[in-house]
């Protein structure tokens, strides 16, 4: 089973359908939470794609630590999607 890929777009219910997708699937191949969050961000395209690239990079200049986990993830995407 593949995980879903996820735009950004605009619609509440599409980013909490995504997130929902990736914990049952990711639960049910029994990966700890930073392989989750590594394989969650193969699924980014688009704006979502564009917005994780440019958390990395503000992150990087503020010398805050990477985000390893899909949990600290969702709490970043929560605030924006």
């Amino acid at each position: 089973m593949e995980a879903p890929k996820f735009d950004g777009n605009l619609y509440p219910e599409s980013y909490l359908d995504w997130v929902q997708a990736i914990q049952r699937i990711y639960e049910l191949n029994d990966y700890d939470d930073e392989t989750t969050f590594k394989l969650a961000t193969l699924k980014l395209k688009r704006y979502a794609s564009l917005w994780y690239e440019n958390l990395k990079k503000n992150r990087a200049r503020e010398a805050k630590s990477k985000i390893k986990t899909l949990s600290k993830f969702e709490k970043h995407m929560d605030k924006i999607f």
